[in-house]
């Protein structure tokens, strides 16, 4: 049984300059659906063969894109089956604790999306650490974009997974999934995982770097970490096929 533990949620109203401008620029060769807009079809359609997943929005105002997590929600209601909901808060807004266990309680969401460079901001932040702690005080893991982006938001200094390293000290009890292996710092991200037993990675949108791939599992298999790394796909820039045929290969 595949589960594919990264897939988006969003329609075109969710979206503006300069993550649409951004958007443009994302290779589509891989994906199977049109990548501005999720519909249910076209979901059930980007992620099979995958019998569950686990779908998100992004809030992050910084980029220009803002899924509210009530959208998530009735998504993953209308999916039904063996998909569930992450939430997405931007640790820059005041309600951001709120808004987690909100959606939490509420909508029963049972993680959290970050992306602090699209967030324009750093893990490190005060701002992000306070939902760092709400999420290990409620249990949620965390799947976090540390890593390259294709938006001009954010500095990629404030990028590098080297810096979850001192989240998860902060944090020994929270559950976090590196994105895309933290590329292009994938060895950076195996260390990380090898040293903090609660730190993972998911494959998402490697599919479209193939060398990078295979480096980024040779040096998880070297480092002893390869059971810690999750199939993701990034639907709906890359699809579930897509990403599965390039793990084969």
């Amino acid at each position: 049984m595949i589960t594919d533990v990264h897939t988006h949620f969003w329609t075109p109203e969710h979206q503006r300059s300069p993550w649409t401008d951004g958007l443009r620029r994302v290779r589509r060769t891989l994906a199977a659906e049109p990548i501005d807009q999720v519909t249910l079809a076209s979901y059930r359609r980007s992620i099979a063969p995958a019998e569950r997943s686990v779908v998100f929005g992004l809030q992050a105002i910084a980029s220009g894109i803002f899924v509210p997590n009530d959208d998530v929600a009735a998504f993953v209601a209308a999916v039904g089956g063996g998909t569930v909901g992450f939430m997405s808060v931007d640790p820059t807004r005041h309600d951001a604790v709120e808004e987690l266990e909100r959606a939490h309680e509420d909508l029963g969401l049972v993680g959290i999306k970050l992306g602090p460079i699209y967030q324009g901001t750093s893990p490190l932040n005060p701002l992000t650490m306070r939902v760092f702690a709400a999420a290990e005080r409620r249990g949620l893991p965390i799947l976090i974009h540390q890593g390259a982006i294709f938006a001009n938001a954010g500095r990629l200094v404030d990028a590098n997974p080297l810096l979850l390293d001192d989240v998860a000290i902060a944090f020994p009890d929270l559950k976090i999934v590196i994105a895309h292996l933290g590329h292009p710092w994938i060895e950076e991200t195996v260390v990380v995982m090898r040293r903090n037993a609660n730190v993972y990675a998911d494959t998402s949108a490697i599919a479209n770097r193939p060398t990078m791939l295979a480096r980024g599992l040779a040096a998880a298999k070297e480092y002893g970490v390869l059971h810690k790394v999750l199939f993701g796909s990034d639907s709906p820039m890359v699809s579930a096929e897509s990403s599965a045929d390039g793990l084969r290969r």
